[in-house]
């Protein structure tokens, strides 16, 4: 049994996640996890072991909830024609995007590790984000070698500008407005159209 199979271990990771978050893997403790939870310490460390065994049971998490939204949207792939293929794309934004802004801790999680959070434990990018990516740009390739889609784009980097600005806009404020963009319809359809913009003309969509 994983520790995601009963519900009691699934509330400590969902409450560790939100721990590790707004605080970082380095600045929790296993204590603070366990109150927050409202379990014995002991039992803790019996379902999960000391904390890096925790954070790390909270980034596998993360990243197969996040792997299974983007390979839903890829399954459509491969694409008949360039106008089927558009539509993937802009699936997979605007689910990738509504998923990070209903587990906006896992674009914190990341974000934290940019800034060398956990630097004890490596390869984690590689094992899930860069995994993904690569996974995603490989779909996307398969529609340049058909012609659907320009073959000089960097895919790779494609990817992730647009996760840098979803990022952004769950984490940031434009200079303009005092409020956070992600509480705000208008400004989520406007990140939106400004990806479909991108994919549009980097990738010479129909339309573009």
């Amino acid at each position: 049994m994983t520790p995601a199979d009963d519900p009691q271990s699934q509330a400590v990771i969902d409450i560790a996640a939100r721990l590790f978050a707004a605080f970082g893997h380095d600045g929790t403790s296993l204590q603070g996890i366990a109150e927050a939870a409202g379990q014995d310490l002991a039992w803790v460390q019996r379902r999960f072991g000391d904390k890096h065994d925790l954070y790390l049971a909270v980034i596998d998490h993360a990243g197969r909830a996040e792997r299974a939204v983007v390979e839903e949207a890829l399954s459509a792939l491969p694409a008949a024609d360039p106008e089927a293929f558009a539509a993937v794309m802009y699936e997979l934004s605007e689910r990738y995007l509504e998923f990070c802004l209903d587990n906006p801790q896992i674009p914190a999680l990341w974000m934290h590790r940019w800034l060398g959070d956990a630097a004890d434990l490596p390869d984690l990018e590689r094992a899930y984000s860069v995994s993904l990516i690569n996974h995603t740009r490989d779909a996307m390739r398969s529609a340049a070698r058909a012609g659907l889609i320009d073959d000089q784009v960097d895919l790779g980097l494609l990817l992730r500008t647009l996760i840098w600005s979803v990022y952004g806009f769950l984490h940031g404020q434009t200079i303009a407005e005092a409020h956070s963009v992600s509480t705000d319809p208008r400004a989520r359809q406007r990140l939106l159209a400004h990806h479909r913009q991108l994919l549009d003309r980097m990738l010479k969509l129909p339309g573009a």
